[in-house]
Order: C-alpha cells, then sequence, then structure tokens
C-alpha cells in the first residue's frame, strides 16, 4: 500500500498486476485544469485507488475522490462551497480499439506509449465531470431570496423619488 502525496504518473499494469491500493492527497492548485478554481486552491483532494483485474483479466482501478471547491452562486454571484465525493470503476487500455470492447461498467482510461498513467488528469476528470452545471446556494441561504420582513419598506425611511432633480431643475426656469 502506497500512502502520502499522490504522484502525478504510475505505471497501472505493475500495480494492477500486484493488487495494489494507493491513497494520497494532492492540492487543487496542484491540478492545472481546476486553478481557475482561486479560493480553493489549498483544498486537499483525497484519492483512493485500487488496482487489480476484472474477472476477465482486464486491469482495472477501482477508485474515490473527495474535495471541496468554492464555486460562484448563478443566482446571486456570491460564493457557495460544493463538496465532491466520486466513486469511479476504470479500465485500462492503449488505444481507442481496446476501449471499445470494454465493459460498459468500466470507464475507459488510455495510458501512454509508455504504459504510464496520468493520475492527475484521471483525478481532474473526475472532479469536473461532478461539478454542478448551475452551482446555486439553497433557496433558504441564497442572498436573491429574502425574507418578507425584508421586503417590507421601513415606516421612517422616507425614500428618495428619482424625479426630485426635475422638480428642482423645474422649480429655477
Amino acid at each position: 500500500m502506497f500512502s502520502g502525496q499522490l504522484p502525478p504518473y504510475l505505471e497501472p499494469r505493475k500495480f494492477a498486476d500486484q493488487e495494489r491500493v494507493v491513497e494520497g492527497e494532492a492540492r487543487v492548485g496542484d491540478l492545472p485544469r481546476l486553478r481557475e478554481y482561486r479560493e480553493s486552491l489549498d483544498q486537499p483532494v483525497r484519492v483512493s485507488l485500487a488496482f487489480g483485474r476484472d474477472e476477465d483479466g482486464r486491469r482495472r482501478v477501482q477508485g474515490r475522490v473527495e474535495t471541496s471547491l468554492v464555486l460562484v452562486c448563478q443566482r446571486c454571484l456570491g460564493t457557495v462551497g460544493f463538496d465532491i465525493s466520486s466513486q469511479f470503476n476504470i479500465g485500462l487500455v492503449f488505444s481507442d480499439e481496446q476501449a471499445k470492447h470494454l465493459p460498459k461498467r468500466l470507464e475507459p482510461v488510455e495510458m501512454d506509449e509508455n504504459g504510464q498513467l496520468d493520475l492527475w488528469e484521471v483525478v481532474e476528470d473526475e472532479i469536473l465531470l461532478n461539478l454542478p452545471e448551475f452551482p446555486m446556494h439553497p433557496e433558504g441561504e441564497c442572498r436573491m431570496y429574502k425574507s418578507e420582513s425584508d421586503n417590507e419598506p421601513e415606516a421612517d425611511v422616507k425614500k428618495e423619488n428619482p424625479f426630485d432633480v426635475l422638480a428642482k431643475l423645474k422649480q429655477k426656469q
């Protein structure tokens, strides 16, 4: 079992043959496609991967990714925290042709020509696939939804009339 800082690349064939488990962490800022989430750069990304073979002898990885991102609420444009917890089951392939022959329960991930797996890319993909299409606060927590008492005008506060300026100009003439 490997534990600690998550390496960017692994040799998944060897890990699958040895049925190794890899657990580690990275930071959101370590993952290039997630750097736009500036308020989340220091958030940990926890990853757990179990390498092995399925019943047909195919190399596969069962994994879990967990992190938290700060997103922009599409209602009020404020920040909203979003927790991500994703489980995945991937089949390791070298080509699109091999990917076509994988069963539907395995998501194909292509290794490079040296048999290396870009682990950070796999983690990024899982996080990006689990982001909400339109991040929003729950209705009761969003600034766009005020309680009825917030909408009632206060009796002792006089509202300005935007036409008062025009009335003053007309009086001067």
